[in-house]
């Protein structure tokens, strides 16, 4: 609730005795920041939150029409300025596109001549237009009540003084404001043993036991609950009388308890006006709903039942005769067959509190049968004790026959039939989706159709077939798939679906054809099964020819860097008139030669392996792949003054082929080097890291770069090339890409001509 209803209790006008039936919202505008407070159920009306907060001028954004906004807004510009109050229709537009009819009171509280507060009623009337009479004569009951002495309002501060005390409050208790605010302790007013079983209710239900000085009104705010019950008012004259009170705390914006808010009203006046309304309301709902029906009402106190006109008419009695039907009139009319099921049927009503409908058979006195349907609605009293019944009553013998006839067809189907609505819900099935699905068909109805297809095909109807059930409508069109279903086992049978539309006049039907396609299935699977075994030997021959061919391109390649090297260090060397820098040198012969001989080593273990089965993929470090690369060239590195950065903080390591990740390594930075620009000193840096949970490599230089617009398309091809280098032969990226792609990767590039180029690698 706003801060300001908090601090201003006396706007919270709330009747519950109508809040279901009537849906009546309460408003106050503040003055002075031109800001309304709505409770929930004016919130509810225009669709906002509940703690939405609306300006005064915001509030003509709602309106339908521009007239309607100018006609309130000079109502309001009165109340607020002389006090006039109002009473108004307006339409207007919530924030759900939605255009309703509201209609809005508008009240304010004078002192010496000035407003001093305004404030009103706020209620939706757009589905009660067609009874605007019986609407008319409520709202003006209602307006009755809270200007009249039947309705009280008084706010209490968290120091139990109070801080409002309206009119209708000071008609009901016979003092005046000036008498009560501030002045006198409300509690007063109260029977002190109510008062005191209050608390002792509360402190049980709360474990507030023993507590001293209990307060059970701020228990309402700890506990953010709302009470009401009856309770017995001592008037100023002293006489007693009872009320209903209702108890909402009152907090801040910051959930501090300001106080409490008591609306009470006279029981009898309330009860009487409750009663009559429930009855309108309910009588004029199911007026809306006849069509061809009979109404009935059965008192469950005295057994009495009360006919319309057409009731009489589908039993076959005249209301001449038989103004009276008692409930054994009725009952004695029921199919001797269809007593057991109806007598069960009001027994759970009573007990559950809830009349849904039921379908039964009656016989009328010259021996002719009808089926009808009955919908209803159970009244209680205030112990919640059933008093009476009333609904409709509709003849659908015809409709029950057409579905006797339907049903005959239905069972005749060779396949298992479901009908189900456009929410998929089963309506009917038949005797072959009982065998199939091992439910029988009282357990499947009114479920939903998920229960034996979980593989949401409505929705892929409604996605990916463009609607299929506007489709259905239109072009009465039907939709075959295959699927998965499961049976009362929970086991899974494979099925093809057939989808065909049914027009009625309750709306679309689906019928759902569903056939048993296991034996189907199993001969697929012995073909596919064949199919992959010769796949396997193409594959499987495939990768042999590759793997000579990658293993011939990887020992030509990866023995031509080393080799390149030792020539470099050997110029070095021989230039070199420093004995210890000619030392230095010799070690560096020595860690080429090194590796080398690894590489050798590798290469003639990897061969040895060629017979089809797949790399041996170890986990590896990158920065130890990095550093045996910088190692086998450290005599172009040295030459180029290249400077090689990397990170592999957010990816240190990776499960992958050590022969083809030193491979790649190697190639990818010795063209980097090989590629690299006259103008600039060469630098690389290698990142890498995830990116939907694959491990990602880059590595980018600041080379040549390379023209991929004319280019890109062979830029992995073999013995492709893209610069005069008298080293380029067109192999190393031919081979780096059969390398990642052999293992499930993807590499790619990014170039720019004079700027450099950076590879992309997906590795896993």
């Amino acid at each position: 609730m706003h801060k300001a209803i908090k601090d201003n209790p006396k706007i919270k006008h709330t009747l519950d005795r109508i809040n279901n039936a009537a849906r009546i919202g309460l408003w106050e505008l503040d003055i002075k920041t031109e800001t309304y407070i709505i409770d929930n159920i004016t919130c509810d009306i225009i669709g906002v939150p509940h703690d939405f907060l609306l300006s005064h001028q915001e509030s003509y954004n709602f309106f339908q029409r521009k007239s309607d906004a100018e006609e309130l807004g000079k109502l309001m510009t009165n109340l607020i300025t002389n006090g006039v109050s109002f009473d108004v229709e307006l339409e207007l537009c919530t924030t759900n596109k939605n255009v309703i009819v509201v209609r809005k009171i508008g009240l304010a509280d004078i002192e010496n001549g000035v407003v001093k507060k305004v404030y009103g009623i706020f209620q939706d009337v757009t589905s009660k237009r067609n009874t605007e009479r019986a609407l008319q004569s409520t709202n003006s009951e209602l307006y009755s009540i809270i200007n009249s002495s039947a309705v009280a309002i008084v706010s209490v501060d968290k120091q139990s003084n109070v801080r409002q005390f309206n009119s209708g409050a000071e008609e009901l208790l016979g003092y005046t404001a000036e008498e009560v605010i501030n002045k006198m302790v409300p509690t007063s007013i109260l029977l002190q043993n109510e008062l005191k079983a209050v608390s002792k209710e509360f402190a049980a239900k709360y474990n507030k036991k023993g507590i001293k000085n209990y307060n059970p009104f701020y228990e309402l705010s700890l506990q953010n609950i709302k009470d009401t019950r009856e309770w017995t008012f001592r008037k100023k004259n002293g006489d007693l009388f009872p009320v209903e009170l209702s108890l909402t705390p009152i907090k801040n914006d910051l959930d501090e308890y300001l106080g409490v808010l008591g609306i009470f009203y006279d029981i009898t006046d309330r009860k009487k006006a409750e009663n009559e309304l429930i009855k309108k309301n309910q009588l004029l709902n199911y007026a809306e709903q006849i069509t061809m029906m009979g109404n009935w009402s059965w008192n469950m106190i005295t057994n009495d039942i009360s006919w319309s006109t057409n009731m009489y008419s589908i039993f076959g009695r005249d209301p001449i005769l038989h103004p009276k039907i008692p409930f054994e009139t009725y009952f004695n009319h029921i199919h001797p067959e269809d007593r057991g099921n109806v007598s069960n049927f009001i027994e759970n009503t009573v007990k559950e509190n809830n009349f849904t409908d039921v379908l039964h058979r009656i016989v009328l006195e010259d021996k002719t049968v009808k089926t009808v349907h009955l919908l209803g609605e159970l009244i209680v009293n205030e112990l919640g004790e059933p008093i009476e019944m009333m609904g409709t009553c509709q003849d659908v013998t015809q409709l029950r026959m057409a579905e006797i006839k339907f049903r005959g067809l239905l069972e005749s189907a060779p396949d298992a039939m479901l009908i189900i609505d456009e929410n998929g819900i089963i309506q009917i099935s038949n005797k072959e989706a009982e065998k199939l699905f091992g439910y029988p068909s009282i357990e499947l109805h009114h479920k939903p159709i998920e229960l034996l297809i979980p593989d949401k095909f409505m929705h892929k109807y409604e996605t990916s077939n463009n609607n299929f059930y506007t489709s259905a409508k239109t072009n009465k069109v039907e939709c075959s798939e295959e699927y998965f279903a499961v049976n009362n086992r929970k086991e899974k049978i494979p099925i093809q679906i057939n989808l065909s539309p049914l027009e009625t006049e309750e709306g679309l039907l689906i019928s759902v054809a569903i056939r048993d396609i296991t034996e189907q299935k199993q001969a697929e699977y012995k073909i596919l099964k064949s199919k992959e075994r010769l796949e396997v030997l193409t594959d499987n021959l495939l990768n042999k020819n590759r793997q000579l061919a990658d293993f011939a391109h990887i020992t030509s390649h990866n023995l031509r860097a080393p080799v390149s090297n030792l020539n470099s260090l050997l110029g070095f060397y021989n230039t070199s008139e420093d004995e210890e820098d000619k030392a230095i040198l010799f070690e560096k012969f020595e860690i080429v030669v090194g590796h080398l001989t690894e590489t050798l080593d590798t290469l003639v273990e990897a061969l040895k392996t060629s017979n089809g089965a797949p790399t041996e993929l170890k986990k590896l470090k990158f920065e130890d792949a990095l550093l045996k690369t910088t190692e086998i060239l450290t005599g172009e590195i040295r030459e180029t003054g290249a400077i090689i950065k990397s990170d592999f903080s957010k990816v240190p390591t990776i499960l992958y082929s050590k022969v083809y990740l030193e491979s790649i390594f190697l190639n990818l930075v010795s063209n980097a080097l090989k590629y690299r620009s006259p103008d600039r000193i060469p630098e690389i840096t290698l990142k890498s890291f995830l990116v939907k949970n694959r491990v990602t490599l880059t590595i980018a230089d600041n080379g040549l770069g390379i023209d991929l617009e004319r280019h890109g398309h062979k830029l992995f091809g073999l013995n492709k090339v893209f610069h005069r280098h008298p080293q380029a032969k067109g192999i190393g990226l031919f081979m780096t890409k059969v390398q990642i792609e052999s293992l499930g990767g993807i590499i790619t590039a990014e170039s720019t001509v004079n700027k450099g180029t950076t590879f992309i690698l997906t590795l896993n």
